[in-house]
């Protein structure tokens, strides 16, 4: 069985029935089974971009319908396209790992022309000729842009 774990602040877990069920209503044609791991992924987040309040408390990590063992099985794919979550795509029947948690980190590095003071900025997408140093209120440059995936294990 193949679930799909998406982080962010919360987890949430689409279960392979929810998955085959969505894909079965809106998908004529392709069979579920010819799906690939990003296929599914990507299904998972379709389900949880457009998810009620209601639904989304069904696919919640420790809510009334998701436990632990929901998300315990080997990872067979991963996806960190988007900027605010993470994707796993786990099979369950797989020897039993438990899902890290994950946390990701997006910054854009930048240093002022003049003083030399560098400092970070989370929106990777500014408009850097608008931003000056806060230091000394000179032009900046972008140094490099940084992302890093931190894993917080149990001990």
């Amino acid at each position: 069985m193949k679930n799909v774990i998406i982080h962010k602040l919360e987890k949430y877990v689409f279960t392979e029935a929810q998955l085959k069920g969505a894909w079965a209503r809106h998908n004529k044609g392709k069979s579920y089974r010819e799906l690939t791991n990003e296929q599914l992924m990507a299904l998972a987040k379709k389900i949880f971009k457009n998810a009620s309040h209601s639904e989304l408390e069904e696919f919640s990590l420790d809510s009334s319908w998701r436990t632990k063992h929901d998300i315990t099985g080997k990872m067979i794919a991963d996806d960190d396209s988007e900027a605010d979550m993470h994707t796993e795509l786990i099979d369950t029947e797989e020897p039993k790992v438990q899902a890290n948690d994950i946390f990701i980190d997006r910054m854009l590095q930048l240093e002022c022309d003049t003083c030399g003071f560098q400092f970070y900025i989370g929106d990777l997408s500014a408009d850097i000729t608008k931003l000056t140093c806060p230091v000394d209120g000179n032009k900046v440059k972008q140094i490099q842009k940084l992302k890093s995936l931190n894993q917080i294990t149990e001990k």
